[in-house]
């Protein structure tokens, strides 16, 4: 897990879909605040992970660390057809 690597919401493009809070299986948002995004464990996010961005409609999510970033795995397994955190 990270703790330079984390989801940032800009709650102006945000429309409280849920779909970032329902995504994420690592406790990273406040699930008693759903469907409104709110990061309270910014060290559970898989580093590289961008699982919630990605289904993000309103693309309202970026990344602390993301200009960093040198792989595009994040070594969850997203990328290969287990359905790992991001896929």
């Amino acid at each position: 897990m990270s703790k330079t690597w984390y989801p940032v919401i800009d709650y102006e493009k945000c429309m409280e879909c849920g779909v970032c809070t329902d995504k994420c299986q690592h406790g990273v948002y406040d699930q008693q605040k759903a469907p409104t995004p709110v990061v309270v464990q910014p060290e559970n996010c898989v580093h590289g992970c961008h699982g919630c961005g990605e289904l993000c409609p309103a693309e309202a999510i970026s990344y602390v660390g993301e200009n960093n970033q040198q792989s595009n795995s994040c070594g969850c397994g997203c990328s290969d057809d287990s359905g790992g955190c991001c896929g």
